[in-house]
């Protein structure tokens, strides 16, 4: 049985069928359930001008005659009902999308989930109610992960990372701060016999070279790769650590051993998505957060006093 002819062996006069757009077939599909161009026009709020003009174009594209005109209805041609059976499913698809995208999509008021690694996670822990407060009282949600949560799939609602931003379209990143660590050990400790806790390099190699150095061929105890955890160390287990300024700085117990290195600090970005900044709600934490790491940056960077251990 011969097949379709080739594009090679087609005749010069027989039209090549185009792209119809989704409109065009959500158009062809309301003439062919209400039989008339003035029903398919009341149908999707058009002009019956409008619906004539775009079947003719539609009908020229495809290079196909979709109906017959009757008296006072128009009757589909044989491949017109055939396509008309696909146009049905189409338009029973689209509902079926609108529908799962309106279940899915938040509501106004629902809570904003915002991503962060565990130290920056620990900081807005300490501040959730201020965050809360300042974003009209909405309910947060703070998902501590090294993971970068996809934005755009809606994972998350907002992101707190450190390191470079995406650069793909939709996603805004505004630097909010900077977050510094610290050599820090327990006052009532001996530093220079405390046990000493660095990272695996794969966390942070900055930070793991500049414990070596301060070792300076001390043995290293352990390696802890979160930073809330080796400030539990230092406080706990009396080891010698870093740990980041704005946690270890408030804690009486602790001193710090010198100042935060330059080499060891990471910038902190404010990363959202037109998907979900188109809320309110995502907005305002968005201000919210903002005005949170401005009234905290000297402690984020580490240049507040320590807290005195006499108080």
């Amino acid at each position: 049985m011969a097949g379709p002819p080739s594009p090679a062996s087609r005749p010069d006069d027989a039209p090549a069928a185009g792209n119809a757009s989704w409109d065009d077939i959500r158009i062809f599909n309301a003439i062919a359930v209400g039989g008339s161009m003035a029903m398919a026009a009341a149908q999707l709020d058009l002009s019956e001008a409008t619906i004539t003009r775009r079947l003719k174009a539609l009908e020229k594209d495809l290079g196909l005659q979709l109906f017959i005109r009757e008296a006072n209805r128009l009757v589909p041609t044989a491949i017109g009902r055939e396509l008309a059976i696909e146009a049905g499913e189409i338009e029973a698809a689209a509902r079926r999308f609108m529908l799962r995208a309106e279940a899915a999509r938040p509501s106004a008021n629902a809570p904003v989930r915002v991503t962060a690694t565990t130290s920056i996670s620990l900081f807005l822990t300490m501040h959730a109610t201020t965050v809360s407060r300042d974003a009209g009282g909405l309910e947060i949600v703070i998902i501590s992960t090294r993971d970068r949560l996809n934005l755009a799939r809606g994972e998350a609602d907002v992101a707190l990372r450190m390191g470079k931003p995406p650069e793909e379209p939709g996603y805004y990143a505004q630097k909010i701060g900077r977050l510094m660590q610290a050599l820090y050990c327990r006052r009532d400790v001996d530093p220079a016999t405390a046990p000493i806790i660095s990272v695996n390099r794969e966390t942070s190699s900055r930070i793991d070279d500049h414990i070596l150095r301060y070792a300076a061929g001390r043995p290293i105890a352990a390696r802890v790769g979160d930073s809330a955890a080796r400030y539990e160390s230092i406080r706990s287990a009396g080891a010698l650590s870093m740990a980041p300024c704005f946690m270890a700085d408030i804690d009486p117990a602790l001193r710090r051993l010198a100042p935060p290195p330059e080499a060891t600090g990471d910038e902190i970005f404010l990363l959202s998505h037109d998907v979900s900044r188109q809320r309110p709600g995502v907005g305002a934490v968005l201000a919210a957060l903002r005005k949170l790491f401005r009234a905290h940056r000297a402690r984020l960077e580490g240049t507040l006093p320590q807290a005195d251990p006499s108080s």
